[in-house]
């Protein structure tokens, strides 16, 4: 899956609603003067709503007719899933490589399927959760490209994974 910089700004736009009509180089500038603490739950944020944006099209184009809330925060599930046969279902996803974050998620809604990234879905196995076919690596670096460019701040997450596989800043 190749992460287009437009995905990315999509989901700020989606996510930022003071966002929506800016331009992409005021996105930019928005995420270069944020305070380096705060980044870290942007980037979360921002990631989130790209997984779902990613997983609808992959699943489009799989076939199968899928849509995001509208609200970005909506309680429970993310994503509705049409089917003629059982009409609709709904899902939550996890755009993480956290397997405890995920099994304390599923275990405070038992009820709910999972799509997952492939990271964690290796790890708990295809029988327990949805494999969206998305990594969590690829969906961070997509944004770190994007937003923060050579700014990416020095003690983040995503930084210290980028050093540690050997990606240059």
């Amino acid at each position: 899956m190749n992460l287009l910089d437009q995905d990315v700004f999509e989901a700020v736009r989606r996510g930022y609603s003071d966002l929506e009509i800016a331009s992409n180089e005021d996105i930019v500038d928005y995420f270069a003067s944020i305070d380096p603490l705060s980044a870290s739950g942007h980037q979360n944020n921002i990631k989130g709503i790209l997984f779902e944006q990613e997983y609808v099209e992959l699943l489009a184009i799989q076939g199968v007719e899928a849509a995001m809330f509208e609200a970005t925060n909506h309680p429970i599930t993310d994503i509705m899933v049409f089917d003629s046969l059982d009409g609709v279902s709904e899902f939550q996803l996890k755009a993480t490589d956290s397997v405890s974050y995920v099994t304390a998620a599923m275990e405070a809604d038992p009820e709910v399927t999972f799509v997952v990234t492939s990271e964690v879905a290796v790890e708990l196995g295809t029988g327990i959760v949805i494999d969206a076919g998305i990594e969590n690596a690829a969906l961070e670096l997509a944004i770190e490209d994007t937003l923060f460019g050579e700014f990416v701040n020095p003690v983040s997450a995503f930084s210290i994974l980028r050093f540690l596989i050997g990606i240059p800043f």
